[in-house]
């Protein structure tokens, strides 16, 4: 009956005779069958009971020619109806018909059926990153006139297509099997960030030539120990962290002040990687004295990155800087050693480093498992500050030396 009602179509011949309530009980079968989906007790009783009767009745055969099925999903092949429909219309760049398919079906009781959950959300995905960059571009030419209007907009806005884009990734990543038209719509998701990420880098690159870096007047990455971290280590007795997190990039950060809002006092502040933003230059332009003193310097062949006269050629030498400037105030360990209690905090530990590697290292060799690892990693590193504020530690600084660009289409010439 429900069916019936809602199919705006008259019903195929074969079907014309299956017993149906009348049409004054309409609004009564449909109450009775959003009840019964929606129920945690009797879902599987109708899920049983309409895939029998989609079978008994042969629906599938009986509807392949209707089109419109209207906008209930009574039965499981109704779904993938409505799915492909969800397709095309992201083809045809019908973003309204598009997001009122989704809004309808996505929390369909048929959508838990094997990949089906996973299809959903990949177009979804897909569907908020393709909005988000055709958003940005309508915006991007009054915000592109300086280093600092372009910077400022991809603070505010932008960095919510990297967001997208990463998410887009990971669920096409979820997806295990692709059908259904699903193969189509992933380049055409990627397009979209391209796009607007190439007209970006363009702007950014001009800006770059004329303006130089870091920009005038904003908080460069060479400055954060000297200017926010020091100051609060002159207090005697004051213990603080800073958690040195490889490659969190801006969108990260917001995610992450997100997540400790709730049971912290948190601020965020954009800071400027020091170039070439790489993780021995982008580490070292975190300690003490930067911003005068950090250097690249030739060696042999090689560039090294140095902190006045002291090569820094790896992570040893970049705390021994630290390590000679606080004395016994001083320790460091790996941020996953401290989280579970593999290492231990000295009570004379005024200044502790903990660092990750985690997102850097995978993003470079397995992007897969990376894009799994970031909530991980955003899990640790609000874990270590619930830690650290037992310890006793007063403040929490959470800094990275650069951050990423996920480049999931490579292409000739890029």
């Amino acid at each position: 009956s429900e069916f019936f009602f809602d199919l705006p179509e008259a019903l195929p011949d074969n079907l014309a005779d299956v017993p149906r309530s009348e049409s004054e009980a309409k609004p009564l079968v449909e109450d009775l069958c959003d009840r019964l989906r929606d129920s945690a007790v009797n879902q599987p009783l109708y899920i049983q009971r309409a895939e029998a009767i989609e079978e008994e009745l042969g629906l599938c055969v009986a509807c392949k020619e209707i089109v419109d099925l209207g906008i209930r999903d009574t039965f499981p092949f109704e779904e993938r109806s409505f799915f492909t429909q969800a397709i095309d219309a992201m083809k045809r760049d019908d973003t309204d018909r598009l997001r009122q398919l989704l809004s309808r079906h996505t929390a369909s009781v048929w959508v838990h059926r094997g990949e089906n959950q996973a299809q959903w959300q990949l177009i979804q995905a897909a569907t908020n990153l393709v909005q988000a960059c055709e958003d940005a571009e309508r915006q991007l030419h009054e915000h592109s006139r300086s280093q600092g209007a372009l910077i400022d907009f991809y603070t505010r806005n932008l960095r919510e297509i990297d967001r997208f884009q990463r998410e887009f990734e990971q669920a096409e990543r979820d997806l295990l099997i692709k059908r259904d038209g699903v193969d189509s719509v992933i380049p055409q998701a990627r397009n979209a960030y391209r796009k607007i990420i190439d007209k970006v880098h363009g702007l950014f690159i001009r800006h770059l030539e004329t303006s130089g870096w870091p920009p005038a007047g904003r908080l460069a990455n060479a400055d954060v120990f000297d200017k926010l971290i020091a100051p609060k280590l002159q207090e005697s007795g004051r213990r603080v962290a800073v958690l040195l997190i490889d490659a969190l990039r801006y969108e990260l950060g917001v995610e992450l002040e997100k997540q400790l809002a709730d049971d912290a006092q948190v601020e965020m502040q954009a800071a400027f990687a020091q170039l070439p933003s790489i993780t021995p230059v982008g580490m070292a332009s975190l300690l003490p004295g930067a911003g005068a003193e950090l250097q690249l310097i030739r060696k042999g062949d090689e560039m090294m990155v140095a902190l006045g006269d002291q090569a820094l050629p790896q992570v040893t030498q970049r705390m021994d800087v630290l390590r000679k400037r606080y004395g016994d105030r001083f320790s460091e360990m790996q941020l996953n050693d401290f989280v579970r209690g593999k290492a231990t905090v000295p009570g004379s530990t005024e200044l502790l480093i903990l660092r990750s590697t985690t997102i850097d290292q995978h993003m470079e060799s397995t992007p897969d498992m990376a894009l799994r690892l970031v909530h991980e990693s955003l899990k640790a590193i609000r874990v270590a500050i619930h830690r650290l504020r037992g310890l006793g530690f007063q403040d929490a600084f959470v800094v990275t030396d650069h951050g990423f660009y996920l480049n999931t289409a490579t292409e000739a010439g890029d």
